[in-house]
């Protein structure tokens, strides 16, 4: 059972996922919506069988959040990552809220996180809005929201946001060969699904960094137990996290991330949740709207470095997730648990009314530019 499954209302999806990504809806006013996925974990499991871990039936949900400091700089003589090349992306992500009735919304409000220009990753070259009107509304974390009004929306009446954008996204390298260093005393704490302090999550993390020689080998036994002892499942409702995910080998990109998150934390390396959009060459338009997880871990010598766990789970991928980044990964938020947000995902609306029923559908399409 999922210790951490919200407690609320569940909407089901039915929508294909991808084999390489995670399609995540966080539905606000309610659950966790997960399109079910029949594509089997393609990387064979390690013959090392991981530890047990015992856990009570119930574990109370952590409430701890971070506090993000000013943004850490590299060390002046880092390298800074290889650029290796860059592609340009057409972005449409369309947000549609309806009042089912019968009463009028007297008021919508409604939340959508804005894809940012965010060195090294990416480069945002463009970006609209319909409406064109909103407030913009920034986070601890650097994110960027905005914040749309709708008034007086009868029953049966929808409500749309529609935020477009071009964004140039770089395929990134990093040599680690130098890995000498501290690293700062910063994201490093617990957090809901998060769970760095858990004695099972500590335990693993020291067994695993105990043979290692610097952080960057340290990161890199980390994410290969992950990438090898997490077996992509289909989607479930409701984040789950990095225990859950830990003790049942199971998950999804978001339990990926979790769980390493939580490994890498515990071994006293600095690491961050990223979320966002994925595009695959040769997709069809389904395939090419792909919400993922991964994140980002700060090594010394280095600073903020990519991995992402699912997409290296597979042999002939491995090393091109770790220090490295393709560049089709397009990050929306950096930070799990969001406030403005209120801990969903890309977005959350709230309303006012009597005898008001909301719901929603949230849409990305992902194009390369011409």
């Amino acid at each position: 059972m999922s210790i951490y499954r919200k407690a609320l209302v569940v909407i089901a999806l039915s929508l294909a996922a991808s084999v390489l990504a995670c399609d995540i809806r966080i539905l606000p006013q309610g659950g966790t919506s997960m399109p079910e996925s029949t594509l089997p974990h393609a990387t064979p499991r390690s013959t090392l069988a991981p530890p047990t871990f015992t856990l009570p039936v119930e574990r109370p949900t952590q409430t701890t959040t971070v506090s993000p400091p000013p943004t850490i700089p590299p060390s002046p003589h880092a390298p800074g990552p290889i650029i290796l090349s860059h592609s340009d992306y057409d972005v449409v992500h369309t947000v549609t809220v309806t009042n089912a009735g019968p009463g009028t919304a007297s008021r919508i409000t409604l939340w959508v996180a804005l894809i940012r220009t965010l060195e090294p990753y990416q480069k945002l070259l463009s970006s609209g809005s319909e409406p064109s009107e909103f407030e913009p509304v920034d986070d601890e974390y650097g994110n960027r929201y905005a914040q749309f009004e709708f008034r007086d929306v009868g029953s049966g009446e929808q409500v749309v946001a529609r935020l477009t954008y071009q964004v140039r996204v770089n395929e990134l390298a990093y040599d680690l060969s130098r890995c000498q260093g501290e690293t700062p005393d910063v994201f490093l704490e617990p957090d809901t699904y998060v769970e760095c302090d858990s004695e099972e999550v500590q335990a693993l993390a020291d067994e695993l960094a105990q043979d290692q020689t610097n952080p960057c080998q340290t990161l890199e036994a980390l994410y290969d137990y992950v990438r090898e002892h997490i077996t992509y499942t289909r989607y479930e409702a409701g984040d789950r996290g990095a225990v859950w995910a830990l003790e049942h080998g199971t998950g999804d990109c978001t339990e990926f991330a979790d769980a390493l998150l939580a490994l890498s934390r515990a071994a006293g390396i600095p690491a961050r949740f990223l979320e966002g959009v994925t595009y695959r060459e040769g997709s069809s338009s389904d395939l090419s709207q792909i919400k993922h997880d991964w994140l980002e871990a700060y090594l010394p010598d280095h600073g903020w470095v990519p991995l992402d766990p699912t997409w290296g789970r597979f042999r002939n991928k491995r090393d091109a997730y770790f220090a490295r980044m393709s560049a089709d990964h397009i990050v929306v938020t950096v930070g799990r648990n969001l406030s403005t947000l209120d801990g969903y995902h890309y977005f959350y609306y709230t309303w006012s009314g009597a005898e008001v029923s909301v719901s929603h559908h949230s849409w990305w399409d992902v194009s390369r530019a011409d």
